[in-house]
């Protein structure tokens, strides 16, 4: 397995986009799950693709940027399409990017993540074939391209009226790395066989409108007036704790199914986490059974399983489950002063 498929791996365990995993902490040893799901980072501005520190830092240490596009999902002119923020913060996040579509048939907008002015992802396919275009804060340009730069072949190439260097990794990974525009500057990677037909593909890019862009974004999302309703279904027969506070679930943005499950379920493990730490502290013994009877039915909660077909987000949350099952304190992905609060990183609890 090469480091282009390790890295598509990653992408799948992660719900919340690579960014967001970057500006984690990054100071601890993986578990041994997380060894056995992937062993390197995908690629990020500190560590380069062939000197990666061997840590995993799941994105779901850390609550996610998620897109507000709710004007999106409504056709253009349509009377009940909302008048709020959001479809303004939409377009003026838009505007402050580059825009960018693939001109080739087949080619579509499969995932977006992490969207704000500043930065942010999105992943175009074709059946198997990725490109994936990174939009970053343009301060950080040289810290991208040092790192891409070390003991990867680079050449000069000009894509979209700007400069710009091609990074090889390997005879059919490639990325591209554009001076900055404005406040951001892209990176552009993907595996579409040759270098010839990398440089065909990117070149096969084109800026378009706002309208255009936003159009093409997946309509995969929960819309912010679905969000109670999706929320409320997941929680379904999933056991709370007394006190489970579901308000904070209910956000008012448009995110992926996949994100807003791992909101969701992440939250509960959260609550009988804390409850199970708290209670080993103290010896309450009944409060550790009930965490971890609790804990136990995350095999079956319904969510869970429907995420499994998707990412390896779920059997990072059960190993949690599995291991205060095994009266084994969670210590998760990091090592901390206090073991058994390293969950706390691995399910970005608060």
């Amino acid at each position: 397995m090469n480091d282009h498929e390790l890295d598509r791996l990653l992408a799948r365990a992660n719900p919340f986009g690579d960014d967001t995993v970057r500006r984690l902490p990054a100071d601890a040893a993986a578990s041994d799950l997380l060894e056995e799901i992937v062993t390197t980072t995908a690629p990020t501005p500190e560590l380069r693709p062939n000197r990666r520190r061997r840590v995993i830092v799941l994105a779901a240490a850390a609550a996610a940027i998620v897109i507000a596009l709710t004007g999106v999902f409504f056709p253009r002119g349509n009377p009940a399409a909302p008048t709020s923020a959001y479809a303004a913060e939409a377009r003026a996040i838009a505007e402050a990017n580059q825009r960018l579509l693939v001109d080739a048939p087949g080619w579509k907008v499969s995932r977006v993540d992490e969207f704000t002015a500043e930065l942010g992802e999105m992943t175009f396919a074709k059946g198997n074939q990725r490109l994936d275009v990174y939009w970053r804060p343009a301060d950080q340009y040289q810290t991208f391209y040092d790192d891409r730069a070390h003991d990867n072949t680079h050449q000069p190439i000009e894509l979209l009226g700007l400069d710009g260097t091609i990074f090889r990794y390997d005879s059919t990974d490639f990325t591209t790395i554009l001076k900055p525009k404005g406040k951001n500057f892209l990176e552009i990677r993907g595996g579409a066989g040759d270098e010839a037909a990398y440089r065909d593909l990117i070149g096969k890019l084109k800026p378009v409108g706002v309208d255009e862009w936003l159009d093409a974004l997946p309509a995969s999302a929960v819309k912010p007036a679905d969000n109670k309703k999706t929320v409320d279904g997941m929680l379904e027969g999933l056991p709370l704790p007394d006190g489970f506070d579901k308000a904070p679930l209910y956000q008012q943005t448009v995110n992926d199914r996949y994100q807003v499950g791992a909101r969701v379920t992440g939250a509960v493990s959260c609550a009988w986490l804390n409850q199970w730490t708290t209670a080993k502290k103290s010896g309450d013994k009944a409060k550790v059974a009930e965490a971890v009877a609790a804990m136990k039915t995350s095999h079956s909660w319904p969510i869970l399983k429907e995420m499994a077909k998707g990412g390896d987000y779920p059997r990072v949350l059960w190993s949690y489950a599995d291991g205060i099952a095994k009266d084994q304190a969670p210590a998760g992905l990091t090592r901390t002063p206090d073991a058994a609060s390293g969950y706390v990183d691995g399910l970005g609890c608060k």
